[in-house]
């Protein structure tokens, strides 16, 4: 075995090592969880969760897109509670890009969720802490949904995702209609659509799950004269 190959091989069981370590201290507290739950929320909204084969290795890249300071803010605070880790911030005028190269976080988070346009998956082993639902359900809401004057509207590709989170809030008892549009250009996929339009079912909303985005939080409190 020349040397290059050698060293190679202490460099893969030394970061073998390091990656073990790390994922030993994920918290996994109820505390740890109901963030986590929410951080997937996240991400399915407004996340893109790689995993790419490149010439000599396999890259692990998590990015994330608020366009809310305190949505930034609120999912830095998730990434070093749980992970240790601070991410690279990006100022796009009208939105955050934030960087982050991690197996450890990859793997822990596939664990549980898939993501993706059409891929993306609740983490439904979760849902036995009190909490876990409606902490998804805000991360999604916060990253996908629109607040207008008399109604919140959440949209997606995803077919069998918008179908968990419409029974999610049937079990929350939140009022809410369905529709799906079908583009004229059949290149585009269907587009599944959900409305929460009665006030007090928007209040029901603002009350059990709300958001961690401020300009939408204050929007529909703004709504309900609350």
């Amino acid at each position: 075995m020349d040397y290059s190959e050698r060293n190679k091989k202490v460099a893969q069981a030394r970061w073998k090592k390091v990656i073990e370590k790390e994922k030993r201290n994920i918290p996994t507290d109820n505390k740890s969880l109901l963030l986590k739950s929410l951080l997937c929320g996240l991400l399915a909204g407004d996340g893109s969760v790689q995993i790419r084969n490149e010439k000599k290795s396999i890259h692990y890249q998590l990015d994330f897109f608020p366009d809310d300071k305190y949505m930034l803010d609120k999912y830095c605070e998730i990434i070093q509670k749980l992970y240790n880790k601070k991410p690279q911030i990006k100022n796009k005028q009208n939105f955050f890009s934030v960087r982050l190269g991690s197996k450890t976080i990859i793997e822990d988070l596939n664990e549980i969720s898939n993501f993706g346009l059409k891929e993306w998956t609740l983490p439904e082993e979760l849902w036995k802490i009190e909490g876990a639902k409606e902490n998804w359900l805000s991360g999604f809401f916060s990253a996908e949904a629109y607040v207008g004057p008399n109604c919140i509207k959440l949209q997606t590709i995803n077919e069998k995702g918008m179908n968990k989170i419409s029974e999610l809030l049937n079990e929350l008892e939140i009022e809410h209609c369905s529709y799906q549009y079908t583009p004229k250009n059949l290149k585009h996929s269907k587009v599944y659509i959900i409305f929460i339009n009665k006030k007090e079912a928007r209040k029901n909303y603002f009350n059990r799950i709300g958001f961690v985005h401020n300009k939408k939080y204050k929007k529909l409190k703004e709504t309900l004269n609350l």
